[in-house]
């Protein structure tokens, strides 16, 4: 975004995009994200490598397994586990829990915003992250899969009750092992960027996965769904959702080592996003990246949209011109009539949970037990995802049906959804959306 003032001045209005907001004392100049590119998790990688030594010695291969196992013979290791496993004093679990309530509460809009602007959106968008996702063989549509599968799962993990996200809990896990995966695909890439000239160019980027790339990701799971995606399919969160939802992914990102104080606040939380979408640059594999983000979109069962379809709702959040600038097709009236209907239900949706709390008890409980469906095939998704279909028919259904068993065997066995969706229809946070 080029053509934005480099430091803007308090009270300047800024037209981005779609998104119209005025610079105030809370927003981040140029300057210092461009600094922020040059800094990163050091406790991470100083543990990643920590681990790697352990590994070699004991021929263990999970990080996490290995972190949970030596962590009280080593330092670093020590180090890492008190930070990750050490509730700040500023977490009110009561407030987080309200948050991964909101997001329940619009499962449905939260991943459609996910999917169109999330991805469509941000990372094609993301010079940086475009640089690291091809040098890390991110750019194929079957890798794009598994790892938008991937986030989508570790998503429903951080989001699905307030135990899994405490420390030792599921999602708290998950959040841990993404922050030691960072941490081995930025040391892997430092070390290939010092002995091999032209691998990275970290004068342009900055390091791999840096303090600025964190607080852009948490900013799109955090701050995205509350100013630039709900609101362009018709829903606006109230003042209080905001504060809930950013308290969430402010834990999410002290977690998983990412400077959170600039989400501290749904005000400071908009601000940072905002700011680093002035400095989001497109590079010549935006395109690429697009149309095979498509793709993938396209193969995700059970919906399996169509390409006109994706289009579309693409270019209604996002806005035609970026649509053109990474190069995706004008699709025809019908597809986008198609889209506004989405957009129509999701809005009908939030009306009728503003007057109905039992309906919205009712959503929320129907949301979390589609989050453990979707979850587990996820889980399926990427365990037969490397077998040709065609082939393999019979090793293809063998796998899933006896994942399926185990699978059904568990969750029924325990009644753990049953416990989490009643437990959510209990709680009553009085909170409303607006519809326009």
């Amino acid at each position: 975004m080029s053509g934005h003032n480099i430091a803007p001045d308090i009270g300047e209005v800024i037209q981005l995009g779609q998104h119209r907001f005025t610079w105030t004392e809370d927003h981040i100049d140029r300057a210092t994200l461009q600094k922020l590119q040059s800094e990163y998790d050091v406790l991470g990688n100083s543990a990643l490598e920590r681990l790697q030594e352990t590994q070699l010695e004991i021929g263990q291969k999970d990080l996490f397994t290995t972190l949970r196992d030596n962590y009280a013979s080593d330092d670093t290791l020590s180090a890492f586990w008190t930070e990750t496993h050490t509730v700040p004093e500023w977490v009110d679990w009561a407030q987080i829990d309200r948050g991964q309530r909101f997001f329940y509460k619009h499962m449905a809009a939260n991943f459609v915003g996910f999917a169109l602007q999330g991805f469509m959106g941000e990372n094609t968008t993301t010079g940086s992250t475009a640089e690291v996702l091809v040098r890390t063989g991110g750019f194929s549509t079957r890798v794009l899969l598994r790892r938008l599968l991937e986030t989508f799962q570790w998503l429903l993990q951080v989001t699905k009750d307030i135990d899994g996200i405490k420390p030792g809990g599921e999602g708290h896990t998950a959040t841990i092992r993404v922050r030691l995966l960072h941490a081995s695909v930025r040391h892997r890439m430092m070390k290939l960027a010092a002995s091999k000239n032209g691998y990275f160019d970290m004068q342009k980027h900055g390091v791999p996965i840096n303090s600025a790339d964190s607080m852009h990701s948490i900013a799109t799971f955090g701050c995205n769904p509350i100013w630039l995606q709900l609101p362009r399919l018709g829903i606006t969160p109230t003042s209080q959702e905001a504060e809930d939802y950013m308290a969430l992914f402010r834990y999410v990102g002290y977690v998983i080592g990412t400077p959170h104080e600039p989400f501290s606040s749904a005000a400071k939380g908009k601000a940072c996003m905002e700011s680093i979408e002035m400095i989001l640059y497109p590079t010549d594999k935006s395109k690429v990246l697009g149309h095979n983000f498509i793709e993938c979109l396209r193969n995700i069962p059970p919906l399996n949209l169509s390409r006109p379809f994706i289009e579309a709702g693409t270019r209604v959040i996002n806005g035609e011109d970026h649509g053109k600038l990474i190069g995706i097709s004008k699709p025809g009236l019908l597809s986008y009539c198609q889209f506004y209907g989405l957009c129509f239900i999701l809005r009908g949706m939030t009306l009728v949970q503003k007057f109905s709390p039992r309906f919205e008890n009712y959503l929320v409980a129907v949301s979390i037990l589609t989050a453990y469906i979707e979850t587990s095939w996820a889980d399926l998704s990427k365990a037969i995802q490397g077998l040709d279909l065609h082939h393999h028919r019979g090793e293809s259904f063998s796998c899933f049906w006896t994942w399926g068993s185990q699978r059904l065997l568990h969750e029924v066995g325990t009644k753990t959804w049953i416990f989490h969706c009643w437990r959510k229809c209990d709680q009553s946070d009085g909170s409303k959306t607006s519809v326009h």
